[in-house]
Formats: structure tokens, sequence, C-alpha cells
């Protein structure tokens, strides 16, 4: 009885959904203030939708934002009306189509998402299974410049939540630094204080977004970057967080990044203060705008050869396609709302769907940062980084690959001319976009990828980043000819078949090719932490060989030596990459141990593991 009673309060919220929809249609076609009574029916409408939804709430398993949608949902549309006592029809409408408009049609895709499509597992991961071939069959689309007219070269989002001074700040560099491009301003404002808002009111733009229950930032950000395209007017979305502040020629060097290639869906700047190696080094105080802007002006040059792919950006300001946008819908995923994973998770669908992301190191802006980290976010991101393994079916962070990353940088690779790469077991491809990123930078003139995984797991995301993608054991039907490079992307101890993995980039490579591997080092503080603690790592100690000459997770040197010697390569260079932070544990645990040379088994404690370059012989 109970679940006939919640079917039938679902069909009703979503038949008022439909009358809602059907409402503001007629009021886009025809003049608001002489069909008020719309507004009015539309008021009590969201207040009827939002009650049910709350009885609802007891069943809804995920954690999400339908309250404050809910809350923010008739007050939008009362304030509207209340534009309309006063004579504001002007106002009334721009509030009606940049306010409430898009957030009720969101408000329906949300409540879809949690009310249907995710009540159980069966039919969260039946949800996720229909939009991952929407999105196979998007990446196999061509992608295309729109070529309609814009009124505006940006559309400038700000999203802020309080603090007037910073955001003052970032709508003042705004205006003082978009110089070479025109835009339309728009201001996100997320449930500020009342002298806050009161204060951005009096501003002189026109459109002024306004919700005064705060919806958490993943959210907002959510609702502008899946409903912005409906009311912007710009060719590009800007996207600015209120504690960024914006530099000479910015908006020049983005436009550029995003006019050179239709395939490219976002460019992000470099900035003082980021994670994911988006940060870079600055010579002046935190708080010293006047020295930073100088630092900026002497830094922001246009250089193409600047301009990195990336697997996934953090979007303190990011400059987006709108079309793009479109095709993502509800890709933006709803159960990513507590602001931890939800870049990650839209940054896989941005690469599966076969769009390019770029961290343009040419131009730089100042980010003021977090100011306040709890440590209720720490719970956040663990429920994030597990939600992200029960969609994707993989760790989100284990399988970047950043160790490989930053070992790189110690190698020196000097190609010039087209070079060929052979990616095996990338995952998320970080590692092979960094080193197609560092060939280009050297002189590459035309660097392409093809790569094969073991893991079904990584499968759409070779074939989104790649120029070919697919399973190891289908090889013969995705590599052609010989290649320059080779790069396994992950540690040598997650591979299922090593010597398939490692017989395949020998056998694929041309004489003088290069072939990167690494080696998790099993003595590390973490793994030695970990078997203290009863918690391996999850993959297992022992690989999948059923032959076990490679059977310990941690290859041996000498094993690996020969299995690669028997397959014509020989051993170039190797280097180790430390942890510091573990460096004080890994001192007392030498200690500890009585280990008589504490220097050097500190220095194994804290290795993340062995980094080497192998060429085959000529």
């Amino acid at each position: 009885m109970e679940q006939n009673t919640g079917e039938m309060l679902i069909s009703q919220i979503f038949e008022l959904f439909e009358t809602g929809e059907e409402a503001i249609n007629f009021l886009n076609r025809h003049e608001m203030a002489e069909n008020q009574y719309l507004l009015e029916d539309l008021h009590t409408l969201c207040a009827a939708i939002a009650s049910a939804v709350e009885q609802l709430t007891p069943q809804i398993t995920l954690k999400n934002k339908l309250k404050e949608i809910g809350l923010n949902a008739p007050l939008s549309v009362g304030r509207v009306s209340a534009l309309l006592d006063k004579g504001n029809a002007e106002e009334a409408r721009v509030q009606f189509t940049c306010t409430f408009v898009p957030l009720f049609l969101f408000w329906r895709r949300y409540a879809e998402f949690f009310l249907i499509r995710a009540v159980d597992e069966e039919a969260l991961k039946d949800w996720h299974v229909q939009e991952w071939d929407r999105i196979r069959q998007i990446r196999e689309l061509p992608k295309w410049e729109e070529t309609q007219e814009y009124r505006y070269d940006f559309s400038v989002v700000v999203l802020f939540y309080g603090n007037q001074r910073m955001t003052k700040e970032c709508l003042d560099a705004i205006e003082a630094h978009t110089k070479g491009h025109s835009y339309e301003l728009i201001t996100f404002d997320n449930g500020s204080d009342p002298e806050t808002t009161a204060w951005c009111e009096g501003l002189p733009h026109v459109k002024k977004i306004y919700y005064p229950h705060n919806m958490g930032s993943s959210a907002a950000g959510n609702l502008i970057f899946t409903m912005a395209p409906y009311y912007i007017e710009g060719k590009y979305l800007l996207y600015v967080s209120n504690d960024v502040i914006s530099t000479p020629r910015f908006d020049e060097i983005l436009w550029r990044c995003m006019e050179s290639d239709p395939r490219i869906a976002i460019a992000v700047p470099v900035c003082n203060s980021a994670s994911n190696f988006q940060a870079i080094s600055v010579p002046y105080a935190n708080n010293d705008l006047i020295g930073m802007t100088s630092f900026a002006e002497g830094y922001n040059h246009c250089n193409p050869r600047k301009w990195e792919d990336r697997t996934r950006l953090f979007q303190i300001m990011a400059c987006y396609r709108p079309q793009v946008l479109r095709q993502m819908r509800l890709a933006f995923d709803p159960m990513f709302c507590y602001d931890m994973f939800a870049d990650d998770d839209h940054s896989t669908v941005l690469r599966r769907m076969g769009y390019r992301q770029v961290l343009c190191k040419d131009v730089f802006v100042h980010h003021y940062g977090s100011a306040t980290i709890g440590a209720g976010q720490f719970q956040v991101m663990d429920l994030g980084r597990e939600q992200f393994r029960q969609k994707y079916g993989v760790d989100g962070w284990a399988s970047l690959g950043m160790d490989l990353c930053a070992a790189l940088s110690n190698f020196s690779l000097s190609f010039s001319g087209p070079v060929r790469i052979l990616a095996l077991n990338p995952m998320f491809g970080e590692s092979v976009l960094a080193l197609a990123n560092r060939l280009r930078a050297c002189g590459g003139s035309e660097v392409t990828v093809d790569a094969l995984t073991e893991e079904k797991g990584y499968l759409d995301d070779a074939q989104g980043l790649f120029r070919r993608g697919g399973l190891l054991q289908e090889k013969d039907q995705v590599l052609e000819g010989q290649y320059d490079l080779a790069i396994v992307g992950c540690n040598l101890g997650r591979c299922i078949d090593l010597r398939s993995v490692l017989q395949t980039a020998a056998g694929r490579l041309k004489a003088g090719g290069l072939l990167i591997v690494q080696s998790e080092n099993f003595y590390s503080v973490s793994n030695l932490s970990a078997a203290l603690s009863g918690k391996p790592p999850e993959e297992g100690i022992f690989l999948r060989d059923p032959e076990e000459n490679l059977s310990l997770r941690i290859v041996n040197d000498g094993v690996l030596s020969a299995e690669l010697s028997q397959n014509g390569m020989v051993l170039e260079r190797s280097i180790y990459l430390n942890n510091e932070s573990w460096g004080t544990t890994a001192e007392g645990l030498a200690a500890a141990l009585g280990l008589q040379n504490c220097g050097e088994a500190k220095s194994l404690l804290q290795s993340l593991g062995k980094f080497s370059i192998w060429r085959r012989k000529s």
C-alpha cells in the first residue's frame, strides 16, 4: 500500500512539472504582465511539488539537494511577481528567464534522477548504462564549430556565496582585464547574506541570478553548466569563482585556445593555488594584488606550445563550449552534489565524449583558495570517491597515474617531426597525455596515440582520448605499424598479464624506440602501513599470471630485466621518486627497526617506486 502511495505521489509530482512547463512555455510567448495569474499559479505549484518531494525524502537513499532547490523555486517565481507589481516588467522578464525557468527545468531533471532513475542500485546502474551508450554515440559524431550569431564573445558567470569584498575584487578584475572581447556579466548569488545580496542588486549589469537558500558549490555549478546555454548570449561560457582575480590578456588567450579546435570543450588557466598540477610558483605575497598583476603582465603571453591536454581539470575559472554542455545534459551527475568528485565525474564524461580538456599554461590568474577546510570535508571526499567507484567501477584517484606524470619531467626526451605513441593500460590516460604534451613542447610536430587496456572499465577512456583504443587481446585489430614510444600507464604490478603487456610493447617498437615503465616500491611506508593495519591494497599482492614467473605485485628488478632483455630491450636510465611527506615516519620506522644505515633505509621507505626507460635494440 505504501509503495502504491509513493508511486502515485511521484506520478502527481511529474504531472505538476508538466503543467509548470506548459505555463512557462506560454509565458515565454506572451506578455507576462497580462498573464500574471500564471505566476501565482506557478508559485502554488512549486510549493506543492516541494511538499510532495519532502514526503518522499525518507525513500531517497542518495544524498541530494532537492530540499534546497524546492525552497528556492517558489521564492524565485514570487520575486518575478513582486517585480511586476512594482512595474519593473523588464527586470521581471530577466529574472523569469535567468533565475526561475532554469531552476524549474533543472529541478525536474534532478527529481527524475532521484525519484525514478536512482531508486535502487539496479535502477541507478541501468541509468548509467543508458548514459554511457548516449555518450559513446556523441563520441562518434564529428566535432564542429557552431555557425550561429552571438551577441557577445563571452558570457561571464560569477558564482559567489557571501564575501562581498572578495566578490567585488573579482568583478573589478573582470572589468579591468576583459579588454579584447565583448562580454555580458551574469552574477549567481548562491544564498548570500542580505548585505552582499543588496550590494549585488545595486550593480549596473542586467542578469543577476539570486537564490535565497544556498545549494552548495557543486549543485550550483551543475545548475550553471546544465542550464546556462538556455540564457547566455555569448559564444563561450566563462565560469568564474568569486575567489579568482582575472589578469591582463586572460580573455584573449582563452579565446584563442577555444577557437583553435572545435574538439576543445574546456580551457582553464593556471593559478597560484590549486591541486591537480594546475598551480605554478609565484614571486609575490598572497595578498599583494599589485605584485600579482605585475607578474601576470609578464607571464600572460599566448603560446600554443604551452597548451596541455589533460584528462581532468578543476574549474576555478573555466571557458566552456555551450554546445558541449547541451550535449552533457545530466551527465553532470546529480549524485555528486557535495563538492567532491563532481569535477572528476564530468571530466570523465567529457573525455569519453571525445572532447579535449586543455590547461593553458600561458595564462595565469590569482586564486585565493578555500578559506576554511573543516574535518567534515574529508568525509565528503571519501563519499565522493566511493560514489565514483560505484558508478565507474574504478578508483577515481588511483586511475590518474600522477606519480608517472611527475617522473616524466626527470627524463630527457628529444623527438622532432611526427611521433607515434603506444599506450598500454593507460587507465584515465593522464600520464600518456603528459608524455604527449612534453613531446609537443620539445618540438614534436604531430603526436598521435593508440592505446590498449586490459580492463574494460577503462576502454571508454582510451577510445575517447586517443586516435585508436581497444582491449589488449584485440591488439591486432587496433594497432597498425610500429611506434616511436611505448608507455605503460599503470605501475607494472596492476597488469593482469604482465608478460603480454611487455611483449606487446617491445614487439611494436621501432629500432631505437623507447619504453617507459614504473614499478611500485613494496617496502614504502604506504604499503607497510597497509600491511600492518591488515588492509593491503585492493588489487592484492599477487599478479594474475598463471606462470607466476612475474608473480609479485611489486615486480622484481631481475625478473623484469630478464623479460625485457629477451624481447630485445636494453635499460637506458632509471630514477626513484620520493614522497617527502613520508619522511618523518620513514625516519622513525628505520630507527625503530635498528637499521644501521638509517639514511639509506629512510630513502627506501619514502620511495614511491622505480621509473625506467628501456630502448629497443637496433
